[in-house]
C-alpha cells in the first residue's frame, strides 16, 4: 500500500470513529466516546510514524537489517545542520522535488500530531518543558532503532527538524482561538470563538498552503530548467557537416587500445553540430566539451547516419570465451596488470551460456608472465565460485608480444 493510501485510508477510519464517536454522545452524560477516539487517533498515527521511519522506500528505509554498531562512521551524523544544509545546497538540482521536499518539510511535518496529541491525552504534556523533553526522548528512541536496525542513520538534523516542527506546532496550537476550536471540534466542547478569530485562523490556513504550493511549483520550475540542461548536455542533438572528398587525413579519433579513421572524409573538413549551437571536430567533441560523450555512443550516431568508418586495434589482441552455467550474475575485471604488460578486456556478446570479450595486450616491459584473469560468478543460492583464464606474455626488447592461453 503506497504512502498515500495508508494515509487516506487511516482519514477514512477516522472519520467514520468520530461519526460513531458523535452518535453514541446521546448514551453518555461525557464525552467518553470522543476521549477513545483520540487514544485510537493517536495508535493510528503512531502505527503510520512508525512505518515511515524504519520500513517506507519512501524515506529511504529499507526494514530491519541489523548491524549493531558497526561502521558508526558512516551511519552517525552528529554535525548539526550537516545534512539540512546539502538539500538546502541541492534545492537548485537535479534532486527530485519529493526528495527535496521530504527530507527538508516531511522531517519537520512529521512530528506535528505530537503537539495535537499529547497535550489533549496527557495533562501534564500541556507544560512546555514536559512536551520538550517527551518530544527529544522520542525522537532519540527511533533515531537510535533506525541506528541498531540497520533501517537507517542516525542524523541530529533529524533531530532538529522533528522537534522544530513539534514545538510550532506547538506553539500555535496554544492560541486561544484555535486551542478553542481543537477542543470544539475533537471534544464536542461549547467554547466560544468569534468571527474575527475565524478569519483570522482561515487566512493563516491558506497563506500556509499557498506558500507550499508555491515553493513546490518553483522546485518543479527549477528541475524542470536542470533537466532540460542535463538532457542537453547528455543526450544531445548531433548533426554533421563534411565533404565527401577522400584523404589520408582521416583518422579521427584514438583511445588507449583502438584507433577509429573515416572511410573517405577529412577528419579537418568534418565537424559536429550539436544542438545546433556548438561545432566541433569529433576529438574536440568526446575529450574537451561539455558534453557527457563517449565514442561508442558517437559511433552508433554514425551507423544510424550512415557515417563510414573502421575501427583498428592498436595492440595485438585475442578473443577470450568464457562459460556461463554456473551462476546467475558475474563479475570480471575490465583490465589486469603486471610489470610487463597490460590486458584490456572489452565485452563483445553473450552467445548462449558463452561470455566473450577482445582482450588487447598493451606491452610495458620486456619480460615473461603468466597473468590470471579472474571472473566470480554467483548462483541463486549465493555461492562465488571463481574462474580463472590463464595468459602467457612474452615481450621481446622492442615491445614485440607473444601470447598463449594456458
Amino acid at each position: 500500500m503506497t504512502e498515500m493510501a495508508r494515509l487516506g485510508l487511516m482519514c477514512v477510519m477516522a472519520s467514520f470513529m468520530y461519526v460513531g464517536g458523535f452518535c453514541l454522545l446521546k448514551y453518555y452524560e461525557n464525552n467518553k466516546p470522543m476521549k477513545i477516539n483520540l487514544y485510537v487517533y493517536f495508535v493510528l498515527y503512531l502505527v503510520l510514524l512508525i512505518t515511515l521511519t524504519l520500513f517506507d522506500s519512501l524515506w529511504l528505509r529499507n526494514g530491519f537489517n541489523f548491524q549493531g554498531f558497526t561502521n558508526l562512521e558512516e551511519r552517525v551524523n552528529l554535525m548539526p545542520f550537516e545534512t539540512i544544509m546539502t538539500f538546502i545546497q541541492k534545492f537548485d538540482s537535479m534532486y527530485s522535488t519529493s526528495q527535496v521536499m521530504l527530507n527538508l518539510f516531511g522531517n519537520v511535518c512529521a512530528f506535528m500530531p505530537m503537539a495535537f496529541f499529547l497535550p489533549l491525552l496527557f495533562k501534564k504534556q500541556n507544560k512546555f518543558r514536559y512536551f520538550v523533553i517527551t518530544m527529544v526522548l522520542m525522537i532519540l528512541g527511533i533515531e537510535f532503532l533506525q541506528l541498531v536496525t540497520g533501517s537507517g542513520r542516525f542524523d541530529v538534523d533529524d533531530l532538529i527538524l522533528n522537534l522544530s516542527g513539534a514545538v510550532l506546532a506547538y506553539l500555535l496550537l496554544k492560541v486561544r482561538s484555535v486551542n478553542d476550536l481543537i477542543h470544539n471540534i475533537f471534544l464536542l466542547q461549547h467554547n466560544k470563538i468569534s468571527r474575527k478569530s475565524y478569519i483570522k485562523m482561515g487566512l493563516f490556513v491558506l497563506v500556509v498552503v499557498c506558500l507550499f504550493i508555491g515553493l513546490i511549483k518553483y522546485r518543479n520550475m527549477l528541475y524542470d530548467k536542470n533537466y532540460e540542461e542535463y538532457d542537453k548536455i547528455n543526450h544531445p542533438n548531433i548533426t554533421f557537416e563534411y565533404n565527401d572528398e577522400c584523404t589520408s587525413n582521416n583518422l579521427f579519433y584514438e583511445n588507449e587500445i583502438y584507433k577509429y579513421y573515416f572511410e573517405c572524409y577529412d577528419n579537418n573538413e568534418f565537424y559536429l553540430i550539436v544542438n545546433n549551437e556548438d561545432k566541433f571536430q569529433v576529438k574536440e567533441f568526446l575529450d574537451d566539451s561539455k558534453y557527457n560523450y563517449d565514442i561508442g555512443m558517437l559511433l552508433t550516431v554514425f551507423d544510424y547516419s550512415d557515417i563510414d568508418y573502421k575501427i583498428e586495434n592498436k595492440y595485438p589482441h585475442f578473443n577470450l570465451s568464457v562459460n556461463n552455467e554456473i551462476g546467475n550474475s558475474y563479475f570480471g575485471p575490465s583490465d589486469v596488470e603486471s610489470d610487463i604488460a597490460k590486458l584490456v578486456l572489452t565485452d563483445k556478446s553473450t552467445d548462449g551460456y558463452n561470455l566473450n570479450f577482445e582482450v588487447n595486450i598493451i606491452p610495458k616491459n620486456s619480460g615473461e608472465r603468466v597473468m590470471n584473469i579472474d571472473f566470480e560468478f554467483t548462483d541463486a543460492s549465493g555461492k562465488i565460485t571463481v574462474v580463472t583464464k590463464k595468459v602467457k606474455i612474452i615481450v621481446d626488447d622492442d615491445m614485440n608480444v607473444e601470447y598463449s592461453l594456458e
